[in-house]
């Protein structure tokens, strides 16, 4: 079986898509994958299906949306019950979150540019948009936004990685739209300023701190990070650009 959650919500055996019909059964499905391989407590299961309303008949209810859901799935004596609660059998390789998350732990353990630029594409290339469908569940919100806080450091690697390999022109591009995108995340901020800087758009750089500044000081009353600030000041001296470091500050990032 194929699990998807990031950015589609499906079952797939072989090249059979399993369809998946309403809400509880695919929250139900999403909490199990989130724990997969071990016992999810009765109750924590009908608090995220019920959302810690009271409802009378919850654990019967429960059951029979746990029996629907192992009904649809080509292999129903994957989901078990025991210890008080219900288990998912998930088998290495069939989980995207996991494929995504191993690809991007090599990928931040490798010291060569190039073999960490190639692990972290073949990552991304299993995002798909928001996982989980948007389900609006505490507990798959905030595996939600663990896996899209974890992504966008896989793509400031990503382009880090770039700028080590010369590709200064075409990080740039991609640091443009990612610095639209989420423009309080100082360090793809730092990186869109280097990249441009090494491309020789000299002007541009300074454009962009100055975009920077400007979003940090509206939004959040706040200088620019003094990391961003020394790269600005390098640049207004007139040093080569690209001399020293090529690794940006970790920096911590105000917002997603």
């Amino acid at each position: 079986m194929r699990f998807e959650v990031l950015g589609t919500f499906s079952i797939s055996s072989g090249s059979r898509s399993v369809p998946l019909h309403g809400r509880m059964r695919r929250t139900l499905l999403g909490v199990l994958l989130v724990r997969a391989n071990t016992f999810v407590p009765v109750n924590v299961l009908t608090e995220a299906l019920w959302d810690s309303r009271w409802e009378p008949r919850a654990v019967p209810k429960l059951h029979w949306h746990v029996h629907k859901l192992r009904q649809a799935l080509p292999e129903g004596d994957r989901l078990g019950y025991d210890n008080g609660g219900y288990r998912l059998e998930v088998h290495p390789g069939e989980l995207d979150v996991e494929t995504f998350e191993t690809l991007g732990s090599q990928a931040l353990k490798s010291a060569d540019p190039a073999q960490r630029a190639s692990l972290i594409r073949q990552a991304l290339t299993h995002w798909h948009g928001a996982p989980y469908d948007g389900l609006d569940v505490p507990m798959l919100s905030d595996e939600t936004m663990r896996l899209s806080e974890h992504r966008l450091v896989l793509l400031e690697e990503l382009y880090q990685a770039e700028l080590a390999l010369g590709r200064h022109a075409s990080a740039a591009v991609e640091l443009t739209d990612l610095v639209r995108r989420h423009p309080l995340r100082q360090r793809a901020q730092y990186l869109l300023m280097d990249a441009l800087w090494r491309a020789g758009r000299t002007s541009d750089a300074l454009a962009a701190y100055r975009r920077a500044r400007r979003f940090s000081v509206d939004q959040l009353g706040l200088e620019p990070g003094p990391e961003l600030r020394l790269l600005e000041r390098r640049i207004l001296a007139g040093e080569v650009a690209g001399a020293g470091a090529h690794r940006a500050p970790a920096l911590l990032h105000r917002t997603r």
